[in-house]
């Protein structure tokens, strides 16, 4: 399970649902936020390419995963 803060970068699985901070090559653009979702990969960012980190800002569970919302069998 990820904590708040931890760094990730290209290659790197997600490890919780959640909005991360995008820390670019600051030549290239100024940081911004993505949704991500647990177990996709993080990408690399087509210009700075595997320079760029993800950090985790905000949990969230994805709704597919929470029990009101499961699908049932």
């Amino acid at each position: 399970m990820a904590e708040i803060g931890e760094l990730f970068k290209p290659g790197d699985k997600v490890p919780h649902s959640g909005i991360y901070d995008v820390i670019h090559d600051p030549v290239h653009t100024q940081r911004h936020q993505v949704t991500c979702v647990f177990d996709d990969t993080f990408p690399p960012c087509n210009h700075c390419g595997g320079h760029v980190r993800f950090r985790l800002a905000v949990k969230a569970l994805h709704i597919t995963h929470h029990d009101d919302f499961k699908k049932k069998k």
